[in-house]
């Protein structure tokens, strides 16, 4: 899914929320982290000290060579940062994500393996004077190690948990652009803003998440309180009581697969196979969302940003949701 997108194999396997996870390593040393100049602020403000749940990160000076474990360079791009490694994205292993074209170029970028073992060789031969980690959900097997390569930056309860607009703001204060980034959460606030006054219909409209990750297994988003739901809230939307009431710690059996129904039905596949197999499925073909035409089907890629809203990516995905929304809006309430 795009790693960002992590695979939701993963955690469905390690039981967090659904997540997507990266694959392999790869890239070389980029140098220092690129900043462009022009409309973008200077930094101000260090030593800049971070309180998490961890710990407090002291950051010392402007950092140049930042590394992002867990999204982060969304936000890093609106400031005009090019972090030196990032988490990999095995659905999208170049890096190339749509919503960075024309901001920055990962690239020369090293590509991180974040779904097993991290590689802290790899990382401290990076010489980073920043790790970001706001959202990583390994951080606490790891924070003490990495906190004595370079100043690290956890979350503040929980991986999944803090919201988009918490995650970039504590992200500006870490590189001492804490009022250019208030700037790109207001911008990115409007887009989710125009959508709700389009489309008004939207609100009190019930969803369901979900991810088809292997033959027989799906994960099921059911935890009001995951970052993965926010983005609906914020459209006026509501987790589907089907959903509270049948799923079992992000579980549901095929059996129950009707469960599944609300007014705005998203659903992932992990590939195009299990996209085939459900595709056969009588039980998912009889949802009432899926005959109504309001279920949208999609790729891992796409599913992971859905799954992991960032301050970039959100526009991206309402231009994706959009034409389904537009359906589910037209829906008489009740």
């Amino acid at each position: 899914m795009r790693n960002r997108a992590r695979t939701l194999v993963a955690a469905c396997a390690a039981a967090a929320v659904l997540m997507v996870g990266t694959a392999c390593a790869s890239g070389g040393d980029s140098g220092g982290t690129s900043t462009s100049s022009g409309a973008h602020e200077a930094a101000t403000g260090f030593p800049v000290k971070l309180q998490h749940r961890f710990g407090t990160a002291t950051i010392p000076a402007e950092p140049k060579r930042i590394i992002a474990l867990s999204y982060e360079e969304d936000t890093l791009a609106t400031l005009g940062i090019t972090p030196i490694a990032y988490a990999k994205n095995e659905y999208k292993p170049d890096g190339a994500f749509p919503w960075l074209a024309g901001k920055i170029d990962l690239s020369k970028a090293t590509a991180l393996d974040t779904t097993g073992d991290l590689n802290l060789e790899q990382i401290a031969s990076l010489r980073p004077d920043l790790i970001l980690a706001t959202n990583f959900y390994g951080l606490a097997d790891y924070y003490e190690r990495l906190s004595k390569i370079a100043p690290t930056v956890g979350f503040d309860k929980d991986a999944g948990i803090s919201t988009w607009q918490e995650v970039s703001t504590v992200i500006g204060k870490a590189v001492g652009r804490a009022a250019q980034a208030e700037k790109a959460i207001a911008a990115t606030e409007k887009s989710i803003s125009g959508i709700v006054t389009e489309l008004p219909g939207l609100t009190n409209k019930t969803f369901s998440y979900s991810f088809y990750y292997e033959p027989n297994g799906l994960a099921v988003i059911d935890d009001p309180r995951t970052i993965s739901i926010q983005l609906y809230d914020q459209l006026g939307m509501r987790l589907s009581p089907n959903v509270t009431r049948n799923v079992v710690d992000r579980s549901l059996s095929m059996e129950k697969i009707g469960a599944l129904d609300a007014d705005f039905l998203l659903i992932g596949f992990a590939s195009k196979e299990l996209r085939n197999e459900l595709a056969a499925n009588r039980l998912f073909q009889q949802i009432p969302a899926v005959t109504a035409g309001r279920a949208l089907e999609v790729d891992a890629f796409t599913a992971g940003a859905v799954n992991n809203p960032t301050i970039l990516n959100i526009p991206w995905q309402l231009d994706q949701l959009r034409p389904t929304l537009t359906k589910v809006a037209a829906v008489a309430a009740g």
